[in-house]
Parts: structure tokens; sequence; C-alpha cells
């Protein structure tokens, strides 16, 4: 098989990764109510047809059940999500979510197995920093758990692409006017990536660019843009989520007394006035992106 071949097939497999097959077409009876049908679940009560008497297959399945691999779903979506991230998430918001492990479930998985692999391979996160004198605690506290919870400050950073996602994408060809549910969805599968990436990257450190690139990915084939209108929205959602990260973990270094950036006296107005600004910035970012996509739009049906 050749190259091009090879590519070929892989594209249509991140299209379309799932084929469906009816393999019980033969009667049976179920030993749960006692009715007869043909098919794979029984109509009445739901049970699996090939459900029966208990073999090792059976305990096996169910052990392999606790983590959603009895039928690999769970590695399944994982390497869905590495191969086909758009797509997956697509498939599950349409409602195609037979064969995706749960997206909650998976991201509260992988950053247990983050933080238990960490562990073992003793790799160490941020220095904190102190809240002194002068500092505003809360912040200084929120910061130095960030540093110290990677995995779980990384869900939290990709739950801020939610809003400028909502607004800047809003006009999509594909999943236009997408509810905030959805895009709540759409990032948990995020998360679970990014988890993934920051993992990779904390042993290879050159690999930080998988992230704006899976993002990108991702968008790309979950909204439809082309290249450059997917690019463009990208960025400025990145832009509109530093903001955010920039209030929430450097805002407090300009206050400690370390840095020697303010005095005491002056600290509460410099944050004051930097977190008035950054959330202006913030807001004109996604208001401009929902502006642009809005005209496009209309210009597209105006053409059509």
């Amino acid at each position: 098989m050749g190259l091009k071949e090879q590519i070929r097939r892989f594209r249509a497999w991140q299209k379309e990764a799932v084929h469906y097959s009816d393999e019980h077409l033969e009667p049976h009876h179920c030993p749960n109510c006692g009715h007869d049908f043909e098919g794979n679940y029984c109509p009445v009560c739901r049970q699996g047809a090939g459900d029966g008497r208990i073999t090792w297959k059976w305990v096996y399945k169910c052990v392999m059940e606790v983590w959603g691999m009895e039928s690999r779903s769970l590695p399944y979506t994982v390497l869905q999500l590495i191969f086909r991230p758009g797509y997956l998430i697509s498939d599950y918001i349409n409602g195609r979510r037979q064969t995706s492990y749960t997206p909650v479930n998976m991201l509260f998985i992988i950053a247990l197995v983050y933080v238990i692999v960490a562990q073992l391979l003793g790799i160490r996160d941020a220095e904190p920093l102190e809240a002194k004198d002068g500092s505003i605690e809360l912040l200084v506290n929120a910061r130095n758990w960030m540093a110290a919870h990677p995995a779980w400050a990384m869900i939290g950073m990709t739950m801020i692409m939610i809003l400028p996602t909502w607004f800047i994408f809003r006009f999509a060809p594909r999943h236009a006017r997408h509810s905030l549910p959805e895009g709540i969805i759409m990032q948990i599968f995020m998360g679970s990536l990014m988890l993934l990436v920051v993992f990779a990257n904390r042993i290879t450190p050159w690999l930080f660019w998988l992230a704006p690139f899976y993002y990108y990915v991702s968008y790309r084939q979950f909204f439809g843009y082309n290249r450059w209108g997917t690019l463009w929205r990208v960025a400025l959602c990145f832009l509109v989520w530093l903001n955010v990260v920039l209030m929430m973990a450097v805002l407090p270094t300009l206050i400690d007394e370390d840095t020697g950036l303010v005095d005491k006296q002056e600290g509460i107005v410099v944050i004051i006035a930097a977190f008035a600004l950054m959330v202006l910035m913030t807001a004109f970012l996604i208001f401009i992106g929902w502006i642009i996509s809005k005209l496009k739009a209309k210009k597209l049906e105006r053409q059509s």
C-alpha cells in the first residue's frame, strides 16, 4: 500500500472512525425476562444477547468495566482524542456516544494517572511564592495551588476557553450557535488532551507547541473553518486565555515583596487597576472576534 493510499485511509478514518454492523441476527432467548428476540440486545429488558452463564471472559469484562475498558472504549477514545480530536468531539455532541468513554470520567482518570506517574518519575513543579505583608494572600495561595497541582490547574485553564469559543466561533460553518453546555463538554475533552500534552512536555520540554497545535486542529475539525479562518480565531481565543491567566497567576507577583515592583501601600491600587484593564481588554478581544465572524457569516449568506 502506497503512502498516498495510507494517508487517504487515515483521513477517511478521522472523519468516520466507527462502523456498525448487526452480528447477532440469529434468534435469542433472554435469560433475564424470557423474551425471544433477534439482535444485540433484548428489546424488553435491554440485556445483551451474549449474556448467559458466568465464564472467565465475563469476569474479565466486569473487571475491565471499572476502568471503561470492557469494549476498549477508554483507550480507543484516547486514541481518537490524539488523532481526530475535533471529529471525536463532534460525534459525541451530535449524539454518537456509544463507543466514546464518558468525557468527565476520562478527564479524572487521566488526571489521576498523571499525578501518580509524576510522583513515580519525581517530576517537580514550580517553587511557591510566600504571601507576605502587602500581598493579596488569596491570589498568592491560588497561584501556589496551581503550581503545585498542574493537572487540576490545566483543567481549570481549559474551562477559560468556553466563553471566547462560544462568542468567536458563534457563526461557524459547522456547529454554529453551539450551546454553552456543549462548549463545556468540548473543553472537558480538550482538558484531557491538554493533560496528555502537559505530561509529554514534562518529559520532553520542547513539546510545548503541541498545545496550540491541538487547539488549532480540534477547532478546525469541529467548526469547519478554513486554515486562516481557524488560525486567527484560535489565536484570538488564546489572547483572551492569556489575559485571564495573567489576572490569576501574574498579578500576585506584582505585589510580592521579593519582586520589588511595587511597595505595600501601592499594591492594592496596582492590582485593581491592572485587573480592570485586563477585563476590558478581554471583553474587547471577544467582541472583535464576534463582530468579524458575524459580518463574514452574513457576507457568505448574501453570496450564496
